[in-house]
């Protein structure tokens, strides 16, 4: 439990930020709700043949 409340107990450089920075590929990487067909692939996706296949 302590080791939980001392997360908040690091600093991160100007370096460190930097870094983190060119990690945003701005977008969305799991679902993407600007793009129709992602959205209707996550909504059907036990339509997907791979997956009613393996039930």
């Amino acid at each position: 439990m302590e080791e939980n409340r001392s997360v908040w107990d690091f600093e991160l450089s100007a370096e460190d930020m930097r870094q983190i920075v060119t990690f945003d590929l701005d977008s969305p990487q799991m679902l993407d709700p600007r793009k129709p067909s992602k959205v209707h692939r996550f909504f059907n996706y036990l339509e997907n043949p791979v997956l009613t296949s393996l039930q």
